[in-house]
Protein backbone atom coordinates (compact mmCIF):
# COMPACT_ATOMS: atom_id res chain seq x y z
CA UNK A 1 0.00 0.00 0.00
CA UNK A 2 1.44 3.46 -0.97
CA UNK A 3 2.21 6.01 2.17
CA UNK A 4 0.59 9.45 1.67
CA UNK A 5 2.98 11.63 2.81
CA UNK A 6 2.14 15.62 3.31
CA UNK A 7 4.43 16.08 0.61
CA UNK A 8 2.46 14.02 -1.89
CA UNK A 9 -0.23 16.36 -0.77
CA UNK A 10 1.10 19.58 -1.44
CA UNK A 11 0.78 20.14 -5.04
CA UNK A 12 -2.78 19.17 -5.21
CA UNK A 13 -3.56 21.46 -2.47
CA UNK A 14 -1.57 24.15 -3.88
CA UNK A 15 -3.65 23.59 -7.18
CA UNK A 16 -6.71 23.78 -5.71
CA UNK A 17 -6.44 26.94 -3.30
CA UNK A 18 -5.12 28.70 -6.89
CA UNK A 19 -8.47 27.41 -8.30
CA UNK A 20 -10.66 28.50 -5.70
CA UNK A 21 -8.94 32.29 -5.56
CA UNK A 22 -9.58 32.31 -9.38
CA UNK A 23 -13.24 31.46 -8.70
CA UNK A 24 -13.14 33.66 -6.08
CA UNK A 25 -11.92 36.54 -8.53
CA UNK A 26 -14.17 35.69 -11.21
CA UNK A 27 -17.47 35.58 -8.81
CA UNK A 28 -16.28 39.04 -7.30
CA UNK A 29 -15.85 40.13 -10.85
CA UNK A 30 -19.25 38.78 -12.07
CA UNK A 31 -20.62 40.78 -8.81
CA UNK A 32 -19.30 44.33 -10.02
CA UNK A 33 -20.65 43.48 -13.92
CA UNK A 34 -23.84 45.70 -14.33
CA UNK A 35 -26.42 42.98 -15.56
CA UNK A 36 -29.14 44.94 -17.78
CA UNK A 37 -32.21 44.95 -15.25
CA UNK A 38 -29.59 46.65 -12.67
CA UNK A 39 -28.62 49.42 -15.74
CA UNK A 40 -32.60 49.99 -16.39
CA UNK A 41 -33.05 50.28 -13.08
CA UNK A 42 -30.62 52.98 -12.20
CA UNK A 43 -31.61 54.67 -14.86
CA UNK A 44 -35.61 54.58 -14.12
CA UNK A 45 -34.06 56.17 -10.73
CA UNK A 46 -32.43 58.65 -12.47
CA UNK A 47 -35.67 59.83 -14.46
CA UNK A 48 -37.48 59.79 -11.49
CA UNK A 49 -34.66 62.29 -9.94
CA UNK A 50 -35.03 64.30 -12.79
CA UNK A 51 -39.19 64.29 -12.14
CA UNK A 52 -38.61 65.59 -8.93
CA UNK A 53 -36.33 68.20 -9.41
CA UNK A 54 -38.58 70.17 -11.36
CA UNK A 55 -38.57 68.79 -14.97
CA UNK A 56 -42.12 68.28 -16.54
CA UNK A 57 -42.95 65.22 -16.54
CA UNK A 58 -44.29 66.37 -20.27
CA UNK A 59 -40.99 66.37 -21.11
CA UNK A 60 -40.65 65.13 -24.53
CA UNK A 61 -37.23 63.56 -23.95
CA UNK A 62 -37.73 62.29 -20.73
CA UNK A 63 -41.02 60.51 -22.06
CA UNK A 64 -39.05 58.55 -24.80
CA UNK A 65 -36.20 57.87 -22.05
CA UNK A 66 -39.22 56.34 -20.13
CA UNK A 67 -40.42 54.95 -22.97
CA UNK A 68 -37.11 53.19 -23.91
CA UNK A 69 -36.45 51.79 -20.86
CA UNK A 70 -40.31 50.15 -20.75
CA UNK A 71 -39.16 48.84 -24.15
CA UNK A 72 -35.90 47.10 -22.35
CA UNK A 73 -37.56 46.15 -19.20
CA UNK A 74 -40.04 44.02 -21.06
CA UNK A 75 -37.66 42.34 -23.22
CA UNK A 76 -34.93 42.16 -20.57
CA UNK A 77 -37.74 39.52 -18.94
CA UNK A 78 -38.83 38.11 -22.28
CA UNK A 79 -34.78 37.21 -22.54
CA UNK A 80 -34.81 38.99 -25.87
CA UNK A 81 -31.49 38.34 -26.98
CA UNK A 82 -31.26 39.76 -30.29
CA UNK A 83 -29.55 43.03 -29.66
CA UNK A 84 -32.70 45.38 -29.05
CA UNK A 85 -32.44 45.70 -25.08
CA UNK A 86 -28.75 47.02 -25.06
CA UNK A 87 -29.88 49.32 -28.05
CA UNK A 88 -33.27 50.17 -25.76
CA UNK A 89 -30.69 51.17 -23.11
CA UNK A 90 -28.04 52.97 -24.77
CA UNK A 91 -31.17 55.35 -26.50
CA UNK A 92 -32.54 56.16 -23.00
CA UNK A 93 -28.81 56.31 -21.41
CA UNK A 94 -28.06 58.99 -24.11
CA UNK A 95 -31.51 61.43 -23.46
CA UNK A 96 -31.03 61.51 -19.80
CA UNK A 97 -27.48 62.11 -19.81
CA UNK A 98 -28.14 64.89 -21.78
CA UNK A 99 -30.99 66.32 -19.48
CA UNK A 100 -29.19 65.71 -16.55
CA UNK A 101 -26.01 68.48 -18.12
CA UNK A 102 -29.17 70.47 -19.22
CA UNK A 103 -28.14 70.57 -22.84
CA UNK A 104 -30.18 72.82 -25.27
CA UNK A 105 -30.62 71.54 -28.72
CA UNK A 106 -31.03 68.00 -27.55
CA UNK A 107 -31.24 65.76 -31.17
CA UNK A 108 -35.30 65.26 -31.39
CA UNK A 109 -34.59 62.08 -34.04
CA UNK A 110 -35.47 58.46 -33.19
CA UNK A 111 -33.84 55.60 -35.17
CA UNK A 112 -36.68 53.83 -37.04
CA UNK A 113 -34.59 50.92 -36.88
CA UNK A 114 -31.99 49.27 -33.89
CA UNK A 115 -30.67 45.97 -33.73
CA UNK A 116 -33.64 43.43 -33.81
CA UNK A 117 -35.71 45.58 -35.40
CA UNK A 118 -36.79 46.50 -38.91
CA UNK A 119 -39.03 49.68 -40.12
CA UNK A 120 -42.39 49.77 -40.13
CA UNK A 121 -45.15 51.93 -41.28
CA UNK A 122 -43.63 54.52 -42.95
CA UNK A 123 -46.92 56.70 -43.29
CA UNK A 124 -47.02 56.90 -39.01
CA UNK A 125 -43.13 57.79 -39.05
CA UNK A 126 -44.63 60.99 -41.37
CA UNK A 127 -47.70 61.49 -39.27
CA UNK A 128 -44.63 61.92 -36.24
CA UNK A 129 -42.31 64.06 -38.51
CA UNK A 130 -45.41 66.08 -39.40
CA UNK A 131 -46.60 66.77 -35.34
CA UNK A 132 -42.92 67.71 -35.05
CA UNK A 133 -43.40 70.86 -37.26
CA UNK A 134 -46.46 72.02 -35.48
CA UNK A 135 -46.27 75.14 -33.40
CA UNK A 136 -47.70 74.15 -30.67
CA UNK A 137 -46.06 70.71 -30.34
CA UNK A 138 -45.29 71.34 -27.00
CA UNK A 139 -49.08 70.31 -26.17
CA UNK A 140 -48.83 66.95 -27.15
CA UNK A 141 -44.92 65.86 -26.96
CA UNK A 142 -45.64 63.50 -24.38
CA UNK A 143 -47.77 61.18 -26.46
CA UNK A 144 -45.89 61.46 -29.45
CA UNK A 145 -42.24 60.69 -27.90
CA UNK A 146 -44.10 57.39 -26.35
CA UNK A 147 -45.73 56.87 -30.24
CA UNK A 148 -41.97 57.04 -31.60
CA UNK A 149 -40.88 54.26 -29.33
CA UNK A 150 -43.73 51.96 -29.79
CA UNK A 151 -43.32 52.11 -33.74
CA UNK A 152 -39.49 51.02 -33.00
CA UNK A 153 -40.63 48.69 -30.56
CA UNK A 154 -43.63 47.41 -33.62
CA UNK A 155 -40.85 46.84 -35.73
CA UNK A 156 -39.20 44.67 -33.52
CA UNK A 157 -41.95 42.21 -32.88
CA UNK A 158 -42.54 42.20 -36.77
CA UNK A 159 -39.01 41.36 -37.03
CA UNK A 160 -39.26 38.36 -34.23
CA UNK A 161 -42.73 37.20 -34.89
CA UNK A 162 -44.71 38.55 -37.24
CA UNK A 163 -47.50 41.21 -38.10
CA UNK A 164 -50.25 39.44 -36.08
CA UNK A 165 -47.44 39.96 -32.89
CA UNK A 166 -47.18 43.28 -34.07
CA UNK A 167 -51.03 44.68 -34.29
CA UNK A 168 -51.13 45.80 -30.60
CA UNK A 169 -48.31 47.97 -30.57
CA UNK A 170 -49.25 49.89 -34.04
CA UNK A 171 -52.75 50.65 -31.98
CA UNK A 172 -50.58 51.75 -29.37
CA UNK A 173 -48.79 54.15 -31.89
CA UNK A 174 -52.25 55.25 -33.58
CA UNK A 175 -53.66 56.11 -30.02
CA UNK A 176 -51.11 58.17 -28.59
CA UNK A 177 -50.73 60.22 -32.31
CA UNK A 178 -54.80 60.70 -31.84
CA UNK A 179 -53.86 61.87 -28.18
CA UNK A 180 -50.90 63.76 -29.53
CA UNK A 181 -52.78 65.69 -32.05
CA UNK A 182 -55.81 66.29 -30.02
CA UNK A 183 -53.52 68.11 -27.38
CA UNK A 184 -52.45 70.35 -29.89
CA UNK A 185 -55.91 71.00 -31.50
CA UNK A 186 -56.64 71.97 -27.81
CA UNK A 187 -53.72 73.95 -27.04
CA UNK A 188 -54.20 76.79 -24.99
CA UNK A 189 -51.41 79.45 -24.71
CA UNK A 190 -50.76 79.68 -20.38
CA UNK A 191 -52.68 82.42 -18.80
CA UNK A 192 -49.69 83.27 -16.88
CA UNK A 193 -45.96 81.28 -16.68
CA UNK A 194 -44.66 78.83 -14.22
CA UNK A 195 -42.61 80.46 -11.35
CA UNK A 196 -42.29 77.29 -9.37
CA UNK A 197 -43.08 74.02 -9.27
CA UNK A 198 -43.28 72.13 -5.70
CA UNK A 199 -43.79 68.69 -5.45
CA UNK A 200 -44.76 67.23 -1.80
CA UNK A 201 -45.10 63.62 -1.20
CA UNK A 202 -48.02 62.44 0.10
CA UNK A 203 -46.79 59.64 2.75
CA UNK A 204 -45.42 62.94 4.68
CA UNK A 205 -48.75 64.76 4.27
CA UNK A 206 -51.56 61.87 5.27
CA UNK A 207 -52.09 58.54 6.45
CA UNK A 208 -52.43 55.80 4.41
CA UNK A 209 -55.82 56.18 2.29
CA UNK A 210 -57.08 59.06 4.27
CA UNK A 211 -57.32 62.76 3.25
CA UNK A 212 -56.97 64.47 6.47
CA UNK A 213 -54.14 66.29 7.35
CA UNK A 214 -51.61 64.68 9.55
CA UNK A 215 -50.36 67.27 12.42
CA UNK A 216 -46.17 66.93 11.72
CA UNK A 217 -47.50 68.16 8.21
CA UNK A 218 -48.72 71.58 9.15
CA UNK A 219 -45.27 73.09 9.39
CA UNK A 220 -44.02 72.39 6.05
CA UNK A 221 -47.53 74.15 4.58
CA UNK A 222 -46.98 76.83 6.92
CA UNK A 223 -43.30 76.93 4.99
CA UNK A 224 -45.00 76.85 1.71
CA UNK A 225 -48.15 79.58 2.73
CA UNK A 226 -45.30 81.63 3.44
CA UNK A 227 -43.88 81.31 0.14
CA UNK A 228 -46.83 81.88 -1.90
CA UNK A 229 -47.06 84.95 0.20
CA UNK A 230 -43.87 86.79 -1.00
CA UNK A 231 -44.81 85.35 -4.89
CA UNK A 232 -44.96 89.11 -6.75
CA UNK A 233 -48.14 89.13 -9.24
CA UNK A 234 -49.34 85.74 -7.92
CA UNK A 235 -51.96 84.35 -10.65
CA UNK A 236 -52.90 81.07 -9.59
CA UNK A 237 -51.67 78.22 -7.28
CA UNK A 238 -52.81 75.00 -8.96
CA UNK A 239 -52.82 71.46 -6.59
CA UNK A 240 -53.23 68.32 -8.49
CA UNK A 241 -53.12 65.20 -5.95
CA UNK A 242 -51.66 61.65 -7.79
CA UNK A 243 -52.01 58.18 -5.48
CA UNK A 244 -50.26 55.04 -6.56
CA UNK A 245 -52.15 51.92 -8.29
CA UNK A 246 -52.67 49.95 -5.31
CA UNK A 247 -56.17 49.65 -3.88
CA UNK A 248 -56.85 46.74 -1.50
CA UNK A 249 -60.46 47.48 -1.72
CA UNK A 250 -61.08 46.06 -5.05
CA UNK A 251 -62.07 49.98 -6.35
CA UNK A 252 -59.15 51.45 -7.99
CA UNK A 253 -61.72 54.77 -9.19
CA UNK A 254 -61.45 55.55 -5.42
CA UNK A 255 -57.84 56.39 -6.02
CA UNK A 256 -59.04 59.20 -8.22
CA UNK A 257 -61.71 60.78 -5.58
CA UNK A 258 -58.48 60.33 -2.61
CA UNK A 259 -56.57 62.24 -4.92
CA UNK A 260 -59.14 64.97 -5.34
CA UNK A 261 -59.94 64.84 -1.60
CA UNK A 262 -56.47 65.51 -0.57
CA UNK A 263 -55.92 68.51 -2.78
CA UNK A 264 -58.90 69.99 -1.17
CA UNK A 265 -57.00 69.82 1.92
CA UNK A 266 -54.33 71.69 1.13
CA UNK A 267 -56.66 74.12 -0.43
CA UNK A 268 -58.63 74.42 2.74
CA UNK A 269 -55.67 74.82 5.01
CA UNK A 270 -53.61 77.09 2.46
CA UNK A 271 -56.70 79.28 2.81
CA UNK A 272 -56.90 79.53 6.21
CA UNK A 273 -53.06 80.55 5.95
CA UNK A 274 -54.20 83.73 3.69
CA UNK A 275 -53.98 82.68 0.62
CA UNK A 276 -56.90 84.09 -1.39
CA UNK A 277 -59.56 81.02 -1.99
CA UNK A 278 -60.02 82.45 -5.82
CA UNK A 279 -56.56 81.98 -6.77
CA UNK A 280 -56.17 77.99 -5.68
CA UNK A 281 -56.96 75.43 -8.48
CA UNK A 282 -57.43 71.79 -7.42
CA UNK A 283 -57.65 68.66 -9.14
CA UNK A 284 -56.92 65.04 -8.74
CA UNK A 285 -55.40 62.65 -11.44
CA UNK A 286 -55.96 59.47 -9.36
CA UNK A 287 -52.87 56.97 -10.42
CA UNK A 288 -52.56 58.13 -14.17
CA UNK A 289 -49.91 59.61 -14.36
CA UNK A 290 -46.92 57.66 -12.04
CA UNK A 291 -43.62 59.01 -12.32
CA UNK A 292 -42.28 55.35 -11.51
CA UNK A 293 -43.27 51.61 -12.10
CA UNK A 294 -43.00 48.97 -10.64
CA UNK A 295 -43.39 45.16 -10.93
CA UNK A 296 -46.38 43.34 -9.96
CA UNK A 297 -44.47 40.40 -9.17
CA UNK A 298 -42.66 42.34 -6.19
CA UNK A 299 -44.51 41.42 -2.32
CA UNK A 300 -46.66 43.88 -1.49
CA UNK A 301 -44.86 45.41 0.97
CA UNK A 302 -41.68 46.30 -1.86
CA UNK A 303 -44.66 47.16 -4.49
CA UNK A 304 -45.49 49.96 -1.44
CA UNK A 305 -41.91 51.23 -1.14
CA UNK A 306 -41.04 51.17 -4.72
CA UNK A 307 -44.43 53.26 -5.86
CA UNK A 308 -43.29 55.88 -2.82
CA UNK A 309 -43.29 58.91 -5.76
CA UNK A 310 -46.10 58.58 -7.00
CA UNK A 311 -47.75 59.10 -4.30
CA UNK A 312 -47.44 62.88 -4.25
CA UNK A 313 -48.92 66.35 -4.30
CA UNK A 314 -47.89 68.27 -7.40
CA UNK A 315 -48.27 72.60 -6.72
CA UNK A 316 -47.07 74.73 -9.36
CA UNK A 317 -47.17 78.69 -8.86
CA UNK A 318 -48.15 80.90 -11.91
CA UNK A 319 -47.43 84.52 -11.65
CA UNK A 320 -47.15 87.23 -14.64
CA UNK A 321 -43.24 87.85 -13.39
CA UNK A 322 -41.48 85.14 -14.96
CA UNK A 323 -40.37 82.74 -17.88
CA UNK A 324 -42.15 79.39 -18.46
CA UNK A 325 -39.37 77.27 -19.29
CA UNK A 326 -41.08 73.93 -20.10
CA UNK A 327 -42.61 75.53 -23.06
CA UNK A 328 -39.19 76.26 -24.54
CA UNK A 329 -38.37 72.13 -24.28
CA UNK A 330 -37.07 71.96 -27.80
CA UNK A 331 -36.33 75.65 -29.04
Amino acid sequence: MNKITLSSLWGPLLLSGVLLANLSHALAADEIVPQPSQEIESMQRRAEKLAFDGLDTNNYHLAKARTWLDLATSEYYDNDDSGIVAAAIAQAAALLDALEKKETGISMDTPAQVPGTEKVRTDLWDKVAALKKLNKFYCGQRPTAEAEVYLVWAGHEKSESGWSHAESYLRAVEDRLYAAQVAIDNCKEPASPTIEKITLSSDALFAFNKSTLNASALARLDELAESIKNVKMLEEVVLVGHTDRLRSDGHPERNQLLSERRAESIKEYLVGKGIPPEKIHTSGAGSSQPVVKCSRKLSKAKQIACLQPNRRVEITLRGGNAVDENKGFVK
